[in-house]
């Protein structure tokens, strides 16, 4: 008994550093030059530890996507924790969000267009987010942080357009006016732009100490 839970537990672990491997090797260097050998050479294993493990590179996919949602919740919560209202927990959030999109190489998000369950998973889960995004405005409304005339259902729909078009300057570096900043740049003044829009003077003032305590956003 106890080598079959000592086996299982060592299946666990082999699993969750596949996971982790194929998700550093994929951010790094996008989807389809990754081979599960590259993954394997990586954790000195053998491939066909792999397959044991996964049925192929979608389905080892779907978890890195599944494991880096897992880490981006934890530390939301940490940061909704550590936080003294809804303005700070927004800016916190896109400052995670767009640490993470520093690191991602751009084939990365074209090459997973190609897998079109995933991104109907990543779309669900985008709607789901959203919910949750207006619902802490609506509690920011409540607190007398934005204003009473504020509609935040059209605010989520142009504020993900605009975030989309800072995913494709990344994406056409080169190709367009705005690639000549970088995301960085694109998603602080964006973030910053909707906020202070929105926000009543009370809103406004901790915007500014916020900034002040910290240097940049994003």
């Amino acid at each position: 008994m106890g080598d079959k839970v000592k086996e299982k537990n060592c299946k666990k672990e082999i699993y969750s550093q596949i996971i982790e491997a194929a998700h550093q090797l994929f951010i790094e260097h996008g989807i389809k030059d990754v081979k599960m050998d590259d993954i394997a050479t990586k954790l000195s294993i053998s491939k066909r530890t792999i397959y044991e493990l996964f049925n192929d590179k979608e389905q080892l996919l779907r978890e890195v996507l599944k494991f880096q949602n897992e880490k981006m919740h934890e530390r939301g919560k940490e940061i909704i924790r550590s936080s003294s209202d809804i303005l700070e927990i927004i800016l916190k959030l896109y400052n995670l969000h767009f640490k993470l999109l520093k690191k991602v190489n751009n084939k990365f998000f074209s090459e997973l267009n190609k897998y079109p369950e995933i991104c109907k998973e990543k779309q669900n889960k985008e709607k789901q987010n959203t919910k949750k995004f207006c619902a802490w405005m609506e509690m920011g409304r409540q607190q007398g942080l934005f204003r009473e005339d504020a509609d935040f259902n059209i605010l989520t729909f142009i504020l993900k357009r605009d975030l989309t078009t800072i995913v494709e300057v990344k994406m056409q570096k080169g190709h367009t006016e705005l690639s000549n900043y970088t995301p960085d740049e694109l998603g602080r003044k964006l973030i910053l732009f909707y906020l202070r829009g929105i926000s009543t003077p009370k809103g406004q003032e901790i915007i500014e100490e916020y900034l002040k305590r910290n240097e940049t956003i994003i």
